[in-house]
């Protein structure tokens, strides 16, 4: 897929329980369409739990690691939870490497993996 074409993430669930899913081969755009769900919400996000589909992603950039620990971050003090999941195996060792599985909610399909 050309970057000219990328797909916004697709955005399903409910109130309480959101899950976005990437469409593109990364993570882009995910920051508008979380600031998106979460605008307005009066109950300050308290019981928000975000699952993010890594199924089509298969690189991920330092700006976007660093969107993603902001949003960890965010979600945490109000609350909320923030879980990955569908992640490949190049995209998972960045996490590895950057030991940003041990603080961030990681489920892999084949059982490996952080469940913080």
């Amino acid at each position: 897929m050309s970057s000219s074409t990328r797909s916004p993430p697709k955005v399903e669930g409910q109130e309480d329980v959101k899950i976005i899913t990437f469409t593109t081969g990364q993570v882009r755009g995910v920051e508008n369409i979380i600031a998106t769900e979460l605008e307005g919400r009066t109950d300050g996000l308290g019981e928000c739990h975000l699952l993010l589909d890594f199924t089509n992603v298969e690189y991920i950039s330092s700006v976007e690691l660093g969107t993603l620990i902001s949003l960890h971050k965010r979600l945490v003090a109000l609350g909320g939870r923030l879980t990955l999941f569908n992640l490949n195996d190049q995209v998972y060792e960045v996490f590895t490497v950057c030991r940003l599985h041990t603080f961030l909610t990681i489920c892999r399909e084949d059982g490996a993996g952080s469940t913080n």
